[in-house]
């Protein structure tokens, strides 16, 4: 999978990543999304078991037989915009257990000409400094980027999803990150309609994210699997998705709260059609119109909250 933000151009009411990117590198960069095969502690034992309740078995990622090596010289045999970009190690927690293996990846990855940017999606709690010290050693080579889940900042939730973990890790993590790496590029992932939350905990979320050295935030809406421990909840009433208005008027009540230079790497999740059971709207691909109108008709811009002024925004 090769993607950037859905908007492109006309982001200009909040900070894209594909803005961000081209910023950085004067053309556009684009993320190659890739399966690893790993596993988390809440998913083999060492913490729990079944993983958290919304991942399905092949993790955030998709399955596959092929290398790494092989996904990506297909994707650059393929594709047909692009000169650079960004390898992403996205399924599981890629720091855990496999530090050798990541390491091998990476390694490999330095001999690739168009590979300019390393991405690795981590639990906060798996971060590795053996791998930071590496990561350090290919900061030169490469554009780093760790990407952890917060998924939220309320333990209690936490508990609920089966995350095994506690939010002040993230904290902990972002420190360890940035003291061993400065110049690296930290990205937060946070999850918008968890069970039992309200727009309260979303912002809290939001602000627990400010806190710390992050650069980035990602946003992703509930969404259901079939293969997720969170479908027989969801088959029994129990759990309560969020229409696309309703997401789409969260999300920007909550980029007011978010400082300019915050740089927004996704608004919502994306998922493959087979997998997906609800809502429907994960695929609805006017999605991003909706939600530039809705930012226009509102006014709503990034970091209005400090009172930051926004010239262009609703340029078409």
């Amino acid at each position: 999978m090769i993607y950037q933000d859905g908007l492109g151009i006309r982001s200009n009411f909040y900070y894209s990543y594909s803005k961000f990117l081209k910023e950085k590198f004067k053309e556009d960069v684009y993320k190659i999304s890739l399966a690893t095969g790993g596993t988390c502690p809440n998913r083999d034992g060492t913490k729990g078991y079944g993983g958290c309740i919304y991942c399905s078995s092949f993790g955030s990622g998709k399955e596959t037989s092929k290398s790494v090596k092989e996904q990506v010289d297909f994707f650059l045999s393929n594709v047909k915009k692009g000169k650079k970009f960004i390898a992403y190690f996205q399924s599981f927690s890629n720091m855990y257990k496999n530090k050798s293996w990541l390491i091998e990846q990476i390694e490999m990855l330095t001999s690739y000409e168009k590979i300019v940017g390393i991405s690795i999606a981590t639990r906060p709690d798996t971060v590795d400094d053996e791998i930071l010290d590496y990561l350090k050693e290919k900061s030169s080579r490469f554009f780093i980027q760790i990407e952890l889940g917060l998924e939220s900042s309320n333990d209690i939730t936490l508990q609920k999803i089966n995350r095994k973990d506690e939010s002040k890790n993230f904290l902990v993590s972002c420190e360890r990150i940035r003291e061993k790496i400065p110049e690296s590029h930290i990205v937060a992932h946070i999850i918008i309609g968890l069970p039992d939350e309200n727009f309260y905990d979303f912002e809290n979320s939001v602000k627990f994210f400010l806190l710390s050295k992050s650069d980035g935030i990602k946003f992703h809406h509930l969404y259901i699997v079939r293969d997720a421990l969170i479908y027989r909840q969801f088959e029994n009433g129990r759990v309560k998705l969020l229409s696309e208005m309703e997401y789409i008027d969260i999300f920007l009540e909550l980029l007011k709260i978010i400082p300019s230079d915050k740089i927004i790497h996704r608004v919502k999740s994306s998922m493959i059609p087979v997998n997906l059971v609800a809502p429907l709207w994960t695929m609805d691909r006017f999605f991003y119109e909706k939600l530039f109108k809705r930012a226009k008709e509102k006014r709503i811009f990034q970091g209005m909250h400090y009172g930051n002024n926004c010239f262009n925004c609703w340029e078409e």
